[in-house]
C-alpha cells in the first residue's frame, strides 16, 4: 500500500509540475507580447477623402453601434456576464451579424458613425476580418480610422470552450474626409497578470475643419464593463472631461459618444426594466463627472443594451440607455432616434442624433 501510495504521490508530483510549467510557459508568453500602446498615437486614415470643410448651416447625423464582435444574436449569452458561451456559434452567424449590422448602419445614413467591438482574426468571431467586411459594406462613401483596444496571443479560459486569440477595436467613419487621427489610452488595470488578459481601453479622436475656422472634434469612446467599484471607469471618466473641457475652450465643437458602459444619466435606469434583475455594473455615470459647457443627448425610448447572461427574450432580459453622446453647447440637436433591431445582430441597438453648430 505503501508503495502504491508513493508511486500516486510521484505521478501527482508530475502532473502539477507540468501544469505549473505551462503556466510559466504561458504568462510568460503572453508578458513578452502584451499590447502596450503609447498614451497618444497617430492612427491611419484608411479612403480618406479630399478633405472639405465642414458648412455651418448644414445639419449632419452621427450614430454608434456596438456590433458585438458579431457573435450577439438573440440566442448568444456571454460567460463574462454568467453565459456560457465564449464564441460565436459559427462563422456563418458571424457573417450573419456582420452583415445586418452593416445593413441597419446604412439604412441609418449617417455622415458620421462610431462603430465599437470590431474583431479581426479572433477566435471569438472565427477568424473574420470585420474592418474588411464593414469598410467593403460601407463603400466608399466612407473614410475610417480604426484603434486597437483588445489583442491578446490566447485567452485559456474558460477551459472548456476558451476564448482563443483576441485581436479587437473600434472604429469611426466619415463620409467627409478627417484632418487627423489619433488614438488616446484611458486608464485600465495594468497589475500583472491582470493587464495580459484585459483590454486596453481607448478613445478615437478625429478632427474637421468647419468654414468658421473651428474644428468638429469627434470622441469616439468605448469604457469598461467589469470594472468592480467603477474605480477605472471613473478615471477614465476625469480623462475624458479634461480633453472635453480644453477642447471646448479653443472654440472648438465637440461631440463625444460611444458605449459608456453606464446608464446615461438624462434616461430612466427602470424604463425598460423586466423579469431580469438590474446586474451590478448597470449604474448612472456618477454626478462628479459634470465637464462645464456640455450635455447629453440620447433617444430615452429605445434601450440600446441588453444583459448577455442569457439569451434574449423581450420578456426577461433588463436593457437599458448606456449608449449616446455628449456635446458641447455650440452645438444644438435637431432630433434624436433610437432603433430597435431587437437585439438580432448585437447586445446592443444602435443610437443616432442630427445636429448643426452655433454661429
Amino acid at each position: 500500500m505503501k508503495k502504491v501510495l508513493k508511486k500516486i504521490g510521484k505521478y501527482l508530483s508530475i502532473i502539477v509540475g507540468v501544469i505549473a510549467l505551462f503556466l510559466i510557459i504561458y504568462l510568460g508568453w503572453l508578458t513578452i507580447s502584451d499590447y502596450k500602446p503609447l498614451t497618444v498615437e497617430n492612427i491611419s486614415m484608411a479612403n480618406n477623402k479630399i478633405k472639405k470643410e465642414l458648412d455651418i448651416d448644414k445639419e449632419y447625423s452621427i450614430s454608434t453601434y456596438n456590433i458585438g464582435f458579431g457573435a450577439y444574436n438573440q440566442e448568444f449569452d456571454f460567460f463574462m456576464d454568467g453565459g456560457t458561451k465564449s464564441k460565436a456559434k459559427d462563422r456563418k452567424t458571424v457573417l450573419e451579424n456582420i452583415e445586418g449590422s452593416i445593413n441597419t448602419i446604412k439604412s441609418i445614413n449617417p455622415d458620421f458613425s462610431f462603430i465599437q467591438e470590431i474583431d479581426i482574426n479572433s477566435s471569438r468571431s472565427r477568424k473574420t476580418d470585420q474592418r474588411k467586411l464593414i469598410s467593403n459594406g460601407l463603400g466608399n462613401n466612407y473614410t475610417n480610422s480604426f484603434a486597437y483596444n483588445y489583442k491578446v496571443p490566447y485567452i485559456i479560459y474558460p477551459f472548456n470552450d476558451m476564448h482563443g486569440k483576441v485581436c479587437a477595436g473600434q472604429a469611426t467613419y466619415s463620409k467627409y474626409g478627417f484632418e487627423s487621427a489619433e488614438r488616446i489610452t484611458l486608464p485600465t488595470n495594468q497589475k500583472w497578470p491582470d493587464r495580459l488578459f484585459g483590454l486596453d481601453r481607448c478613445m478615437i479622436i478625429n478632427r474637421l475643419k468647419t468654414k468658421n475656422n473651428k474644428e468638429l472634434v469627434l470622441i469616439n469612446l468605448h469604457m469598461s464593463a467589469y470594472d468592480k467599484n467603477g474605480e477605472y471607469r471613473q478615471k477614465q471618466l476625469k480623462v475624458l472631461s479634461d480633453l472635453l473641457e480644453k477642447e471646448y475652450q479653443k472654440g472648438n465643437y465637440v461631440l463625444a459618444g460611444g458605449d459608456w458602459n453606464h446608464i446615461i444619466p438624462i434616461t430612466d435606469i427602470n424604463k425598460f426594466a423586466k423579469k431580469e434583475a438590474k446586474p451590478d455594473w448597470y449604474s448612472y455615470i456618477p454626478k462628479s463627472f459634470n465637464p462645464k459647457g456640455f450635455r447629453f443627448e440620447v433617444d430615452k425610448n429605445i434601450a440600446t443594451n441588453r444583459t448577455a447572461g442569457i439569451p434574449y427574450d423581450k420578456d426577461i432580459n433588463y436593457t437599458g440607455i448606456i449608449d449616446g453622446f455628449i456635446v458641447s453647447d455650440n452645438i444644438y440637436i435637431t432630433s434624436k432616434k433610437g432603433y430597435n433591431t431587437e437585439f438580432k445582430y448585437s447586445d446592443h441597438n444602435p443610437t443616432m442624433i442630427k445636429f448643426k453648430f452655433k454661429n
